[in-house]
């Protein structure tokens, strides 16, 4: 048995000595483990010295009798197979090159009016729109009506809420954008919507500017559910549509939010 445990590949081959074999001094001439017979690291240094000292001294090992010299060793590392060619990639159609329009200003966070379609394309734009919206790879392709123009824009990239908000702003009808948004901000988390927020991007509308659409509101018959109250705390004005809240519970939502954006 080895004095250090297992023998591990790579090393000497283990020798055992009569004590009358061993030698008074020791060197690699008389260490019984190198064997020309023996695959050993010790005898590869020795072989690899002496081609060394070959070289140095001007004579030249031939390079094919020590490659013909070295062992057959099986490869760890086989070629790859050849990664499979893969069919070109079919020529997209107009109306499929229209729907990367339509997303990639989605992605500019706008919709793309009818209008412009109509003016860039030379042809039957009405036949291209129809061809674009049959087709399955641009099911994402939306549309929404405003009252001037056909909007069109990704619901992959845009959200159907800000497209519709999108369509109010471009569209100018300031009276309606306020109040579609109070209504969905009613409906939707329920809370009335202070009047500042308007005053945010995308609608830019300053207190000046909410002031007459608040009054236009209030004498045009389609906006009578739209309200307004304050929050007690601070008086900051809020709107609500009385068709889906009561006076009460949205001036406590008012009066709520005051207060938490005071702590804040």
């Amino acid at each position: 048995m080895a004095l250090f445990g297992r023998r591990k590949p790579g090393f000497s081959k283990e020798v055992k000595l009569k004590p009358s074999e061993i030698p008074d001094y020791f060197s690699d001439d008389v260490d019984p483990a190198i064997h020309k017979e023996l695959d050993n690291p010790k005898l590869e240094k020795r072989e690899m010295e002496e081609k060394a000292e070959q070289v140095i001294s001007g004579e030249k090992p031939d390079l094919f009798e020590y490659m013909e010299s070295l062992p057959d060793v099986e490869d760890p590392f086989p070629p790859s197979a050849p990664e499979p060619e893969l069919p070109p990639e079919p020529e997209k159609t107009k109306a499929q090159l229209l729907a990367d329009f339509i997303r990639e200003r989605a992605r500019s966070a706008l919709i793309t009016p009818k209008q412009l379609i109509v003016q860039e394309e030379e042809g039957d734009a009405e036949a291209l729109i129809a061809e674009m919206l049959a087709d399955e790879t641009c099911a994402d392709i939306r549309t929404v009506q405003g009252k001037k123009d056909l909007y069109f824009y990704s619901d992959e990239v845009m959200a159907n809420n800000y497209a519709k908000i999108a369509m109010l702003v471009i569209e100018k009808d300031d009276a309606r954008t306020v109040a579609e948004m109070v209504r969905f901000n009613c409906k939707a988390f329920p809370t009335p919507t202070p009047v500042y927020y308007f005053a945010r991007q995308p609608f830019f509308l300053d207190k000046e500017q909410m002031k007459l659409v608040i009054a236009h509101m209030h004498e045009d018959p389609q906006y009578q559910d739209i309200r307004e109250c304050t929050a007690a705390i601070n008086g900051e004005p809020y709107l609500y549509s009385i068709d889906l809240m009561s006076e009460k519970y949205a001036k406590a939502l008012a009066n709520g939010a005051e207060s938490h954006e005071a702590d804040e």
